[in-house]
């Protein structure tokens, strides 16, 4: 097989731990891109909330349910569902869990 600029093989990418509840296999392109595999598991109901992020990103959901919240409303999606977070401050968004299973997703991160 050639060499592409656009093809990442996944086990070149290793899936790192990067919490104890969240792991990432990452490829990251030379067009200020990056694909990433994650695999989140539920929050433990002591767990602080986590950051916002207003980095964008196109999210596919593998299995599992993942909630979104944003400064004006908050987005579930499960298996199967597509979402698209612009980049910047507006649109600033805190995953999460929503449900009892390890939500498993792929999604690009730009703006980077």
């Amino acid at each position: 097989m050639s060499q592409s600029p656009y093809f990442f093989r996944a086990a070149d990418h290793p899936l790192h731990t990067v919490t104890d509840r969240l792991k990432v296999r990452e490829a990251a392109s030379g067009f200020g891109i990056a694909l990433r595999y994650q695999e989140r598991a539920p929050d433990l109901p002591d767990s602080p909330e986590g950051n916002w992020c207003e980095t964008g990103h196109s999210i596919f959901i593998l299995s599992g349910r993942i909630r979104y919240r944003f400064d004006s409303h908050t987005v579930e999606a499960g298996a199967g569902d597509m979402l698209h977070i612009p980049a910047g401050p507006e649109h600033r968004h805190k995953p999460s869990v929503a449900g009892p299973d390890v939500v498993r997703y792929v999604l690009t991160e730009f703006g980077l």
